[in-house]
This record gives structure tokens, C-alpha cells and sequence, in this order.
């Protein structure tokens, strides 16, 4: 059987660092806490390929071409930056292809600049005022602001007066219409957003790819790619294709798509709210890399992160890397229903793994989940690797074989705020029931928890509504801190099994944790972590053969490149 280094080092308290595993080195056995397959398949962004179609290039009007002929052409975008001060409306069954290279702008660049004070000024493109929906975090009060200024391509932060403005920072007068940055222009591309999406339709049939598409002003809940009616599904665009894009830069939504749609390959990222926001039925969302969204300061528990789907039914996401984004990874609401999660990856993002809240019967199975939750700190048993929220299965929320590894709480089922009347409610009432949560791995160290967890008086969760946790297998730093939640409490390992949570079971306690020091002397080249003793009801321990190695340097990537997975990432204790 195999082992892995988990430990904190010997004299430290069991609170004082979080289980994080390093990976194996290269040719050995994959580790019990990762998942074979999970993640990415293929590179993501635009690629090299051929177009046959009516030719596009920056010199021409766009959407006039799009105008002179019928649905159903294809057109090939030439590279260059097309400049774009209100978005593309395709006709049904037209596909806009870009040779690579081609980028969609929603922003214009700004000239004429000035020394003012401690910075530098020039006339903007501002609205008459901006824009105020969404709710923001404390310490970014004008996240709803969707004019967003660019330099040399990197978002700067707003500030509120003239004389906060430094170096990375920019303040818009909207009064004056006068941009102000920190940073000196000269030799250096500034941009201020402008159009209020790129590319918005309601037909059906589109397709969009192997294009940039950045730096617009679209509101929050609108997507710069956007098929979304005004209460969609109904009057929502069906059956787009969204492949091989670059999606960045741009303030609200990178792409909304209702039923029946496809995104593939795509890297989508650095939005300022969402990367992608979904309604409708019957869409794929496969081999996207989905990260660093959220940037704009939108408060995470209003709505912020990877993605979010909103009623939807029978979608599924596959292969997907989902990582360090302002919020949850992956979030489903408003009465989802058949939702597929199977074989992503989705690390360190700020909220839960996987939120599922006030929804219905999902698969959740084979996923790589860890580091998630983090920098939201709600407590309790809330920011967990995946989150089961006030929703249960009218047959069964299926939560299997994931490695949940190092997040803020491990797998928690919640019912909590007395939701059972919340609207949508398009499958019943919100009752937690029927989640089956086995045969997954977990990590847990400190305070975190897995288990369920109620606020309302609605305790059948724990006896009448078969909500189950089976043959599930722990990696803990203690045997007696109680690590799960169950019937109100918080309760170890032993009065879990006693609950008749997890008879088939196991917990596998780490050496370095309460009553088992780590060796002195760890094998030269290894990294000093200890070995595993495993432990079955706290009865037997067995020494494992430890498997370490030292990881890789953690750090940004290429899109679809072999970014550092957080796996690798060793954390270290002084004390």
C-alpha cells in the first residue's frame, strides 16, 4: 500500500498548518489523492488552422460584412485587433473563425496625456455615470465601474479620488470625463474599455473561434460572449459553439450561453465577476481553463468566481482546470437540476470547490479538488471542497471517488437559513436529502470538517432524509479532534462510525500528528516529511512506505500549459 508525506512537523499544534500533500516523484504509483485523468485534455486558447469562408480584415467594418450576407456564412477574421465600439450580431448559423492572432477589442486607446500632480491625465470615454449593479467587496467599493483602464494590458486598480491615485492605480472623473493613472504612458499602450459586450445575439446556431476577445465593459451578468435572452431560457439563442477563444480582460461575464451549447478549449480568465455564466438545458462545458476571474471586487457571496449556472438542466462540466478564481469554482443555483461535474480540476479558488445551493440531483464524481476556500472565511462548515447547500436530490446527489484535498472544510452537506420555500423551486421544495456522499479521499487537519450541518431545527437531515456518508477514506492529523460534523455537533472519528456515517470506511492517521512524532532523520534528498501510520477505528497501526519527492516551482503558465498543479505545493512550519 502506498504512502504519502502529509504531515506538520513534530511539536507543532494540530491547527497550525492544513494537510497539503507533496506529489509523487515521476514514474511512481499515482497518489490515493489524486485523480487519473482529471483535468485538462488538450491545449486551450487559439491555435493555428485553416478558414474557408469570407475574409475580414482590421481595415473593414465588421458587422457590416455580418449585414451583407446571409445566416449561415462563415467568416474568417484576419489577424489584427479589430476595435469595436458596440458588439457583433451574428445572423443564425453564422460562424465567426479567427485566423490566429485575431483579436476583438472593446476598448479604445488613450492619447493625449498630461503630468498632473503625481500622475497623469487624459480625456477619457466615460458614460455619463457608472454603472451600479452587483454588490462589492469592502476594500473595492467600485467594482461595478465597467470602464476598466488597461496598461500594457493589465487591469489597474480604481481608486475613489485624485489624490489616492499611484503607481498601478487609475481614478476616472465621470464628471470631467478625465482618466488619471499612476504610471507614466509614455512608450506604453493605456486603454479604457468601452463597448458593452463584443459579440450579442439571441439566434441560434452560432459559432465563435479561435478569436481574443477582451477588455469590453460589459455589466455584471452580462457576458462578453452573450446568448442570453432577458429572462432566459425563453428568448435565449441555442446551440452556440464557443472553441478555442481567449477570453480576458473584460469587466463582467466572460461568456453567457443558454441551451444546448458547447465550450470547448477555451481559456478563459481575468474577468473582473465571472467566467462563464449558463441557463437553458443540454450544454457541455469541456477543456476550459478557467481562472483569475472575479478580479473587479465583486463580493463572492453576491456573485463572483469561475462560473455560475442559473436553472439549468442536464449540463455537464468535464475536464475542465478551474483554479484561483475570487470566488467559487464551479456554482450551481437558482433550482439546477442533473448537473455533471466529472473529471476537473479545481484548486485554490477563494470560495467553495463546488457550490451546489438550492438545487437538485447532481453527479459530482472524479474530481481533483484542493486549496479551495481560503480567502472567504464565512467559518463554519461553509467554503468546503464541495459544498452541498440547502438543495437534495428528487432521486440523488451522487458525490464519488474525488480526491478533496487541503480546502477549507472537506465535503459538507448544509441546511441552513430555512430555504425550503426559496424561489426558483422548479423540481419542489429545497429539503437536504438524498445526498450520497462515498467512496471519495479526504484531507482534513486543524478545524476543518466534513459532514452535515443544519441552523434551522431541520434535523431530519441527519435521520429521515437518507443522507448518507459511506466508504470514504480520511487522511487526518488526529483520530480525537473532531473532525466531522453530524447531528448538530462537531464529533470525532469514533462517534462518527457510532452514527453509522462511514462503516466501511477508514482514517489513516499521519505521522507528526498528536501522540506519533516524526522520524529525525528523513531519507537524504526527501523532503522531511513523515511517514503515514494508518489507523482503522483507532485500533491498528502500520507504518507505509513513504513516497515524496521535491515538488516543482509554483508559478504562472501558459494557457493549457503545465502550470504547478497545488498538489505539488509544500507547505512549511517553523516552530
Amino acid at each position: 500500500m502506498l504512502g504519502l508525506a502529509l504531515g506538520v512537523l513534530a511539536g507543532c499544534s494540530p491547527a497550525a498548518q492544513p494537510v497539503t500533500p507533496p506529489r509523487a516523484p515521476a514514474g511512481s504509483a499515482v497518489s490515493p489523492l489524486e485523480v487519473p485523468g482529471a483535468g485538462l485534455t488538450g491545449p486551450v486558447g487559439p491555435v493555428a488552422r485553416s478558414c474557408q469562408g469570407v475574409v475580414i480584415t482590421t481595415a473593414n467594418d465588421v458587422q457590416k460584412i455580418i449585414g451583407n450576407h446571409p445566416p449561415g456564412t462563415t467568416f474568417c477574421l484576419s489577424a489584427g485587433t479589430y476595435r469595436l465600439p458596440t458588439p457583433l450580431v451574428p445572423k443564425r448559423g453564422d460562424e465567426l473563425i479567427g485566423k490566429l492572432g485575431a483579436v476583438l477589442s472593446g476598448s479604445k486607446v488613450l492619447t493625449g496625456w498630461q503630468r498632473n500632480g503625481n500622475g497623469w491625465s487624459a480625456p477619457g470615454f466615460l458614460s455619463a455615470a457608472p454603472s451600479t449593479d452587483g454588490e462589492c467587496i469592502a476594500s473595492m467599493p467600485t467594482c461595478t465601474y465597467a470602464q476598466d483602464v488597461f496598461f500594457d494590458q493589465q487591469r489597474l486598480r480604481r481608486v475613489s479620488s485624485l489624490s489616492a491615485v499611484t503607481a498601478g492605480t487609475v481614478y476616472a472623473n465621470y464628471q470631467t470625463d478625465v482618466v488619471t493613472i499612476g504610471d507614466d504612458p509614455q512608450s506604453h499602450l493605456v486603454e479604457q474599455a468601452v463597448a458593452p459586450s463584443l459579440i450579442d445575439a439571441t439566434v441560434d446556431d452560432v459559432t465563435v473561434a479561435n478569436l481574443v476577445l477582451e477588455e469590453a465593459a460589459n455589466q455584471a451578468q452580462v457576458g462578453v460572449v452573450e446568448d442570453r435572452g432577458p429572462t432566459p431560457p425563453v428568448g435565449s439563442g441555442t446551440g452556440w459553439q464557443i472553441l478555442h477563444d481567449d477570453i480576458r480582460l473584460n469587466h463582467g461575464v466572460g461568456i453567457g450561453f443558454a441551451s444546448a451549447s458547447t465550450i470547448a478549449d477555451n481559456f478563459i480568465h481575468n474577468q473582473g465577476q465571472l467566467g462563464f455564466g449558463s441557463a437553458g438545458s443540454g450544454s457541455v462545458v469541456t477543456n476550459n481553463e478557467i481562472s483569475f476571474n472575479g478580479a473587479a471586487g465583486y463580493s463572492s457571496t453576491w456573485e463572483a468566481g469561475g462560473g455560475k449556472n442559473w436553472m439549468v438542466d442536464d449540463e455537464t462540466f468535464t475536464h475542465n482546470y478551474v483554479h484561483d478564481n475570487m470566488g467559487p469554482g464551479f456554482w450551481d443555483d437558482g433550482g439546477s437540476v442533473n448537473t455533471t461535474y466529472e473529471y476537473n480540476k479545481i484548486v485554490d479558488n477563494w470560495g467553495a470547490g463546488i457550490q451546489h445551493e438550492i438545487s437538485y440531483d447532481a453527479i459530482i464524481e472524479h474530481n481533483e479538488i484542493s486549496g479551495n476556500g481560503f480567502q472567504v472565511h464565512m467559518g463554519w462548515a461553509w467554503d468546503a471542497g464541495i459544498q452541498i447547500q440547502s438543495s437534495g436530490g428528487a432521486k440523488l446527489i451522487d458525490v464519488a471517488y474525488n480526491a478533496v484535498v487541503n480546502n477549507y472544510n472537506g465535503i459538507t452537506v448544509l441546511d441552513s437559513g430555512d430555504r425550503v420555500k426559496d424561489q426558483p423551486a422548479p423540481h419542489g421544495p429545497h429539503i437536504v436529502e438524498n445526498v450520497w456522499v462515498h467512496n471519495n479521499t479526504i484531507t482534513m487537519s486543524g478545524s476543518q470538517t466534513t459532514g452535515a450541518v443544519e441552523d434551522d431545527g431541520h434535523r431530519a437531515i441527519f435521520t429521515a432524509n437518507h443522507n448518507r456518508f459511506e466508504a470514504n477514506t480520511y487522511y487526518v492529523d488526529s483520530l480525537i479532534i473532531q473532525h466531522f460534523s453530524w447531528a448538530s455537533g462537531n464529533v470525532d472519528w469514533s462517534r462518527w462510525l457510532r452514527y453509522g456515517n462511514d462503516r466501511a470506511g477508514r482514517a489513516l492517521l499521519f505521522y507528526g500528528s498528536v501522540g506519533y512524532p516524526a522520524p529525525d532523520d528523513p531519507p537524504t534528498g526527501l523532503l522531511p516529511y513523515p511517514r503515514f501510520a494508518v489507523a482503522r477505528d483507532g485500533a491498528s497501526l502500520a507504518a507505509l512506505q513513504p513516497v515524496v519527492g521535491l515538488p516543482a516551482a509554483r508559478g504562472l503558465h501558459a494557457p493549457g500549459g503545465a502550470r504547478t498543479p497545488r498538489l505539488e505545493r509544500v507547505r512549511r512550519t517553523t516552530c
